[in-house]
């Protein structure tokens, strides 16, 4: 059994969402606990991430009628989690951030086997960036793997692991293939992009034989190109799929999450990617 966990925003979370974290959790065999998320009372809730000028929105700021709107709004959200979780044993936990909501969401994840948030999952207070900040912070602090949720889940046709010979890239994959038992039937494209005069993709046969271990049809694709303009092409038509993206370590993380592959994903497609870290 693993321990898998969802945050939502607990102001702002449809049944589409929590469906989707059903079902990845009864593929990966785990039990779910959602993170209900809310920052009502927080000294500042951040109005934008893009411009620093921009005013913050306190709660002290807010109406004694607005509050208690708010308040009425979050009870009345968590009430109906309860309702949809509640017949398949899901855990809730109710939790006001004590300081941006992204720090709780990563101390829980110091725990946890796997993290799922939507990809639209923002505590802003105006307009964020897309993917927000929120989404794009658990990327860089999460300390276990993330897998990021379009908020309308389509039926999974195929697994594609992204692959560029390092072992990140083989991290991600492994760790994808060890958190999803269920999903052995599943078709697997493993996708290398050729830079420059490369006619053979790195560690092919031990990778194959890896995969093929855990999967029923493994298929390689070499393409050519620029890597993040040929996933992109790849990608962002589907609906029908899912992805996994490693980064490159601590290090660099940040710089590389900033302009990523990954992120260009997110922000164009509607499909679940799978991101982890060494």
């Amino acid at each position: 059994m693993k321990k898998i966990i969802a945050a939502i925003d607990a102001m702002h979370f449809s049944d589409h969402q929590v469906a989707a974290f059903k079902y990845f959790a009864r593929e990966a065999k785990g039990a779910l606990t959602v993170l209900c998320m809310d920052n009502l009372t927080t000294g500042a809730i951040p109005a934008t991430s893009m411009f620093p000028e921009s005013h913050t929105i306190t709660y002290e700021q807010i109406s004694v009628e607005g509050r208690a709107a708010l308040q009425w709004q979050r009870n009345k959200n968590i009430k109906e989690l309860h309702q949809i979780c509640d017949n398949d044993h899901i855990g809730i936990q109710t939790r006001e951030a004590v300081s941006y909501p992204v720090e709780e969401v990563v101390a829980t994840s110091r725990f946890a086997d796997l993290l799922m948030v939507s990809n639209s999952t923002s505590f802003a207070a105006l307009s964020d960036s897309y993917p927000p900040r929120f989404v794009k912070d658990l990327l860089v602090e999460a300390v276990c793997p993330v897998l990021v949720l379009p908020d309308v889940l389509s039926p999974i046709k195929e697994i594609i692991f992204s692959y560029n010979g390092t072992y990140s890239s083989i991290y991600a994959i492994r760790q994808f293939t060890l958190l999803f038992p269920g999903f052995a039937d599943m078709p697997v494209k493993v996708v290398y992009v050729a830079e420059n005069d490369e006619t053979a993709i790195p560690f092919e046969y031990q990778l194959r034989n890896y995969l093929e271990t855990h999967y029923d049809r493994v298929e390689f694709v070499m393409m050519h190109g620029e890597p993040a303009t040929a996933f992109l092409a790849l990608l962002i038509r589907r609906k029908d799929c899912i992805v996994t993206y490693g980064a490159f370590g601590r290090s660099g993380v940040s710089r590389f999450f900033h302009h990523s592959d990954a992120e260009n994903i997110l922000r164009t497609t509607s499909i679940p990617v799978f991101i982890t870290h060494p």
